[in-house]
């Protein structure tokens, strides 16, 4: 992803509105980031979470379990 302009400036803007210590910026941050995943982009989640399962790959050989003949 490569970072624009009005990405820089839309970070300022919420940086600017952030709480002063570092630990409450960062769970200010963190619930934002949880608002975005669950409720702006849920759709997106879903596919991501998709593409995730159908990329897992599992073995089912004997060496993989330590069975060893």
């Amino acid at each position: 992803m490569s970072v624009e302009a009005w990405h820089r400036r839309h970070a300022i803007q919420i940086a600017a509105a952030l709480p002063e210590t570092r630990e409450d910026a960062l769970l200010v941050l963190d619930l934002a980031r949880r608002l975005v995943d669950e409720y702006l982009c849920p759709a997106q989640r879903e596919a991501d979470a998709l593409e995730r399962v159908r990329g897992t790959v599992l073995s089912l050989s004997s060496a993989a379990s330590g069975a060893s003949r």
